[in-house]
């Protein structure tokens, strides 16, 4: 996989994600859906269908899933590159501006949509961000949430020096959300891709106040 710069301040800038999508550098990017998400809405425990806002949505993969199931999809990015490969996505489907949105924004600038969603999506967002602001990540998923909404994740467990991705441990995931949410899911996927395998964790998050 290549490395990218271990610079926490170009992780806030807009220019460095741009340029690393117009010029293909996107490691994060598997091509596809992550496979746990799929098999997730194909089981017993899925999530009813409603409203789900996907924070860092990339290239827009897991929103094209989502909204092929039929939920009302929100992919929001701050990088133009990014929101375009989404909506394109939307767009070839028939979906864009019908169960299909894009919003291009930073996700910490997001207050015109507190309350608007029944769910969060998480996938290489909260690695991807400097971890000085992960508490403040915590804030802003429940604040975008409704009560009794859910966070729907799957986080990159890794243990490095420097980043993105930055590391992220199961024990600070637990630390930032459990005064806010109960943890109704808690699994280790086996059906990540190969070089995730044994990486990777599944949640689904409640909000509870």
């Amino acid at each position: 996989m290549p490395q990218l710069t271990s610079d926490t301040s170009r992780v806030e800038n807009i220019d460095f994600w741009e340029n690393l999508y117009r010029t293909n550098v996107t490691p994060w990017d598997l091509g596809q859906a992550a496979p746990p998400f799929r098999t997730f809405l194909d089981s017993p425990y899925a999530i009813p269908r409603g409203t789900i806002g996907v924070l860092g949505c990339g290239s827009g993969h897991e929103c094209l899933l989502f909204a092929e199931k039929g939920f009302e999809v929100v992919g929001i990015d701050f990088a133009p590159s990014a929101i375009a490969a989404t909506q394109k996505k939307f767009e070839d489907a028939g979906l864009f501006k019908k169960n299909g949105f894009v919003v291009q924004r930073d996700m910490f600038d997001l207050h015109h949509l507190y309350g608007r969603f029944d769910y969060i999506l998480e996938h290489t967002c909260f690695c991807a961000i400097d971890p000085s602001k992960r508490r403040t990540y915590s804030y802003t998923v429940k604040d975008l949430l409704k009560v009794g909404g859910k966070l729907v994740a799957l986080w990159w467990l890794l243990e490095k020096r420097g980043g993105p991705p930055f590391s992220t441990d199961q024990s600070e995931i637990f630390d930032l959300f459990k005064n806010d949410f109960r943890f109704d899911i808690i699994h280790r996927p086996n059906d990540s891709v190969a070089d995730r395998q044994n990486k990777e964790l599944f949640t689904v998050l409640t909000r509870m106040k």
